[in-house]
């Protein structure tokens, strides 16, 4: 030990210390152990990234930016010729952006020169770099790394910057493979790039990445089916031509990835292709007809290769009519009823006043849900700026909303049962201030303020979320795969859609008095109603068990059972010293409730596929549910199956109702237990980017979500959001190899 003590201490390694992050640690290796007669130095900025997070290339795409890097203060370096190397990226598409980056493990290649290799090097990088996953977190890493000037021999870490360096796409002449010609092209209002390559091996599906200026944005590359001499055309979408600026004339470079080859080549993008005509058939398909795109949200059937209407195709005026029509329904969905308490009740206190407080009413209700959706709109658009994932209903997969959303349910339930008015106290007058200048108030308990029934119609649309609709996930999908206005612009149709019936009886205020007039019978149908939200509230907790355990919905459970009770003491007590005693307690019993899932241990999330009820033989009945396996159903048809695709999460009523009324029936089971059919079963309860990623790919942003791929339909069948018995064994029909297998 005392001989080889000189020699470990001698061979300090070729790195700088991890800097840490939750989501990334990077460091920084140098090729060489020293700078002895060298005269560029090779070194490596190593990326190791968490499960699901990325960091981007050069060209980041539509969101994100790359590493950069600050050299100051180091030390016998030229900082003006550093070359950093950006080995082949990945695409990763998600909610119709095209992003380009790295996951797990990257090493980027830098070449450093070295200023007097007779001199130590002292190297001080500030690394800014932005990691995304399902949230985008901007972070700076500081590094610093000393090598000697007595010794330049090769380091541990070389082999390994030098794998990665491989991978950076080869440049100049005589390249394996290449661009025979580039140039834009038009169809209807839609701008695309025509990328003809050569030498594309076969077997091998080739990635396109251009790059021009930071503000220009391409599709993924699609086949025509079409070439150029020879050379297979590929076609991308310029998303960034809303203005119809012609591209031709502009210098690109052309990044293509084919397999384990990669090349960049630059070119200027013309009007025409150039030496030689298009031969060949396309196959894309034509652009769908306004017609064609109302039949297909209706029956849940598609028109593209994939299966689904993408927003490029469908004219603004069918998706503005989906989106209204498709709010109007939401309000008999089955996830809305839940709020008929407040509705029906609402209605009936209405009844009794003079036809302006009738309309005022409704028309706060309204307000109120247009706020909502606005709130909702704001919030995703947000979110689709920062990269996030984005959808109708996610807010149910954090627990924090369901556990507020819970609290909420539970107080309008103890204010049907009589227990209190929320509109009697301090907080809504204010709200009441706000909303309606003239503070008009009522002296009786059974009459609600204008700000009551503003937060009626906000809650309404708040319950209402986790529920899918015909003609909603068409809507939704247009908006989401948008730009921001896509996104005002249906949800705000959604709003007047949902508020349809508000608007009615505000208009007519007559329609208000064909109620029956408040009597005794309204004590019962009180409690009946607070017995439907005390429904709601269980289920709530239902869902939330699921993002927190058992345990941890329990002790939100308990929380909220002690404050009803407290409120209960409260209103029967007649001691009035006393009620602010408990009022203090039932606050503190809700806080704790709001706070403990905070303090629970998630459980470790089990598909709904793996439960002993799956796994039951098809003898027994059970459907036998697969786990969410997107990349096995090429080869699952390739072998004749056919596969249903559920996409299903605990919150999704819709989801549930379409489970109980159509899949586990006797009437479509044995279709569904067939030999040849196979079933695949995603949870969407908690979040989950695989699946994300996987609605995306049909425009879709919300479940229920429902598809069928057979060796008729390789592409898939979506269906319609609301399932009937009659589409699925159609469609099981339909993308059978024979017939007849499912009657």
């Amino acid at each position: 030990m005392l001989i080889l003590l000189p020699h470990m201490v001698q061979a300090a390694p070729a790195e700088s210390n991890w800097q840490d992050e939750e989501f990334a640690s990077v460091r920084v290796l140098s090729a060489r152990d020293g700078v002895k007669n060298v005269h560029t130095l090779r070194l490596g900025l190593e990326f190791a990234l968490q499960p699901h997070w990325k960091v981007y290339w050069r060209s980041a795409g539509d969101a994100g930016f790359p590493p950069t890097i600050k050299w100051d203060g180091s030390a016998n370096i030229d900082e003006t010729n550093i070359n950093m190397l950006w080995p082949a990226p990945f695409r990763f598409s998600i909610f119709g952006l095209e992003t380009f980056g790295y996951q797990d493990r990257v090493i980027f290649p830098i070449d450093v020169p070295v200023q007097n290799n007779n001199e130590p090097v002292s190297l001080k990088l500030a690394v800014d770099y932005l990691a995304c996953s399902d949230i985008c977190v901007p972070a700076t890493a500081n590094l610093t790394l000393d090598l000697p000037a007595d010794r330049g021999e090769i380091s541990s870490h070389a082999h390994e910057i030098e794998k990665f360096a491989a991978k950076v796409p080869l440049t100049g002449a005589n390249l394996p493979l290449g661009v025979s010609s580039i140039w834009e092209s038009s169809k209807d209002k839609d701008s695309f790039l025509n990328v003809a390559l050569h030498d594309i091996p076969e077997g091998v599906t080739p990635d396109i990445l251009v790059e021009g200026k930071p503000t220009d944005s391409f599709g993924a590359p699609v086949a025509t089916g079409q070439n150029l001499q020879g050379a297979p055309i590929y076609q991308l979408a310029i998303h960034n031509n809303a203005k119809a600026e012609s591209f031709a004339g502009r210098d690109v470079t052309v990044t293509v990835l084919a397999g384990d080859l990669a090349i960049e080549q630059p070119a200027t993008i013309g009007d025409a292709p150039a030496d030689g005509m298009v031969s060949g058939t396309a196959n894309a398909m034509p652009a769908t007809t306004a017609a064609q795109t109302a039949q297909n949200a209706s029956t849940g059937t598609s028109s593209a290769k994939t299966g689904f209407v993408s927003s490029s195709q469908t004219a603004w005026w069918v998706i503005g009519g989906l989106a209204l029509l498709g709010g109007l329904i939401l309000n008999v969905m089955p996830c809305v009823l839940p709020v008929l308490s407040i509705k029906v009740m609402g209605a009936i206190h209405l009844s009794a006043q003079d036809r302006k407080g009738t309309r005022r009413g409704f028309l706060a209700s309204a307000a109120g849900i247009m706020v909502s959706f606005w709130i909702i709109a704001g919030a995703l658009a947000i979110l689709k700026l920062a990269g996030g994932s984005i959808g109708w209903g996610i807010q149910f997969q954090h627990p924090l909303f369901l556990t507020t959303m819970t609290i909420i349910v539970v107080l309008f339930a103890c204010n049907m049962f009589g227990l209190f008015e929320i509109s009697a106290n301090r907080l809504n007058d204010m709200a009441n201030d706000a909303i309606d200048q003239q503070n008009i108030r009522t002296g009786s308990a059974g009459k609600q303020s204008m700000g009551g029934h503003f937060l009626t119609g906000m809650f309404a649309t708040l319950l209402a979320t986790p529920c899918s609709a015909p003609f909603l996930g068409t809507a939704v999908g247009f908006a989401l795969a948008g730009s921001v206005f896509d996104i005002f612009w249906v949800f705000s149709l959604l709003g007047i859609g949902f508020s349809l019936p508000y608007l009615l009886i505000a208009a007519r205020p007559e329609i208000a008095r064909l109620l029956p007039r408040p009597g005794r019978w309204m004590a019962i149908v009180k409690f009946v109603l607070g017995l439907a939200l005390v429904g709601t509230a269980i289920w709530l907790l239902s869902v939330l068990a699921n993002q927190i355990g058992t345990n941890g919905a329990i002790a939100v459970g308990i929380g909220l059972a002690l404050a009803s009770a407290l409120i209960w003491w409260r209103h029967k007590t007649p001691n009035e010293r006393r009620k602010p005693m408990l009022a203090g307690i039932a606050t503190l019993a809700v806080l704790a409730a709001l706070f403990a899932p905070g303090f629970a241990r998630p459980p470790a999330h089990v598909p709904p596929a793996t439960n002993t009820t799956a796994s039951n033989s098809k003898d027994e009945g059970a459907l036998p549910w697969q786990p969410f396996a997107p990349e096995k159903i090429d080869a699952l048809v390739a072998e004749g199956k056919t596969v249903l695709v559920d996409i299903t999460a605990d919150w999704c009523v819709t989801c549930q109702v379409n489970k109980r009324l159509v899949i586990d029936t006797d009437d479509v089971r044995p279709a569904l237990l067939a030999e040849n059919v196979v079933l695949m079963q995603g949870d969407w309860t908690r979040p989950n980017p695989e699946i994300a990623a996987f609605l995306a790919k049909y425009d879709r942003y919300g479940i229920p979500f429902n598809a069928i791929y057979g060796p008729k339909a390789p592409d898939g069948i979506l269906l319609s959001e609301l399932l009937s018995k009659d589409q699925v064994i159609s469609g099981l029909n339909a993308a059978q190899a024979t017939s007849g297998l499912a009657n």
